[in-house]
């Protein structure tokens, strides 16, 4: 028996009825696939808008789970720069022994937009490190992911 969105008392964003929506059709069809409800984004329409996904460092340290943090303030973006909107940061965290991303907290404009790459890192079980070899363009905010990445493995590039 499945049960989606509001009823299941899970999370009530839409976004997640829909993937839950989903999860069951491929159950009907014979495959089972799970709903891992940690890799789901949520967002706050403030300005700055707040997006994250994954662990934060509360629940990390509440379960004993040893890892690391960078963060990246607006201010040192050249896009926000540009845009004069500099108020914020990007969070990164991820597992002190092998890197993968646990989790990725936003404060930024557009960063309901922004947490989608945030949600793939979960979704594929990246590592910082993967994000850091990945090349992003410049001016942008979604650079911000990348100097975070380069913060957990000790390579800070613009600060």
């Amino acid at each position: 028996m499945f049960a989606i969105g509001d009823v299941n008392g899970k999370m009530q964003l839409a976004h997640v009825a829909s993937a839950e929506g989903l999860v069951v059709v491929d159950h009907l069809l014979g495959h089972d696939r799970p709903m891992n409800y940690d890799q789901i984004p949520s967002g706050i329409y403030t300005f700055p808008e707040i997006a994250q996904v994954g662990a934060t460092e509360q629940a990390l340290k509440k379960d004993g789970v040893k890892y690391k943090v960078s963060t990246f303030p607006l201010s040192a973006n050249g896009k926000a720069l540009a845009e004069a909107e500099t108020i914020g940061m990007v969070k990164m965290l991820a597992d002190e022994k092998y890197g993968q991303i646990l989790g990725v907290h936003i404060m930024a404009q557009n960063a309901t937009e922004m947490i989608s790459e945030g949600v793939l890192m979960k979704t594929l079980e990246a590592c910082a490190e993967d994000i850091a070899h990945a090349v992003h363009p410049h001016p942008t905010l979604s650079e911000m992911m990348h100097e975070v990445a380069h913060g957990l493995i000790d390579l800070p590039i613009s600060i």
